[in-house]
């Protein structure tokens, strides 16, 4: 016991005698900050005609953009986490699309764009709301996710999404906006 109690006074008093130096990090060189909203879905409309299309142009200075689909089951206008199906984005050289109920994130690389940067997204329909085909494609029009053109996962599409969650992250700056729509009913977002 006594040489524990020695070891235990030697060690506090040697951590006590060291004096301890955070380096203060750097200024980061690209300001950035979020913006985010939600919206109500028109899902009869994507029966109607038979598809469920998403177009998402981005600022060149804009780090991503996502959009967030799901039945925003409480009510309260806004998708949590909990009540997301799908998320669809576009980030500075890839493409992504997640599968939130079985954790999978599927990335596709792409080559950096000089200027604005996109993502084209539809989903064909049968009418029950099954999906039956996909094209996406990026800012050039190149296919993108090509695995899924004649048989797009199930979770690709769901007629009981009600709500969408659009979120961007880049810079303040005058080009720094996102423009999504999403139809066919037309649906826009500018954020900036």
């Amino acid at each position: 016991m006594k040489a524990l109690s020695t070891f235990l006074v030697v060690c506090v008093s040697a951590t006590a005698c060291a004096a301890m130096v955070s380096p203060r990090l750097p200024e980061p060189e690209w300001p950035d900050r979020e913006a985010a909203t939600n919206a109500a879905l028109p899902v009869a409309t994507w029966q109607k005609h038979g598809h469920f299309d998403v177009q998402m142009s981005v600022a060149a200075g804009t780090n991503l953009v996502q959009l967030a689909f799901g039945h925003d089951a409480d009510g309260d206008g806004e998708l949590s986490r909990a009540e997301t199906a799908l998320v669809v984005g576009r980030g500075f050289a890839d493409a992504f699309v997640e599968d939130v109920a079985a954790r999978m994130r599927y990335v596709e690389d792409l080559p950096p764009a000089a200027g604005r940067r996109g993502l084209g997204w539809r989903v064909f329909l049968h009418a029950d709301g099954a999906p039956t085909g996909l094209s996406a494609t990026n800012e050039a029009g190149v296919a993108v996710f090509t695995e899924w053109r004649h048989a797009p996962p199930a979770w690709s599409f769901d007629p009981s999404w009600d709500t969408v969650r659009v979120v961007s992250a880049g810079p303040d700056d005058a080009d720094g906006c996102v423009r999504v729509e999403i139809g066919p009913d037309g649906t826009l977002f500018i954020m900036r």
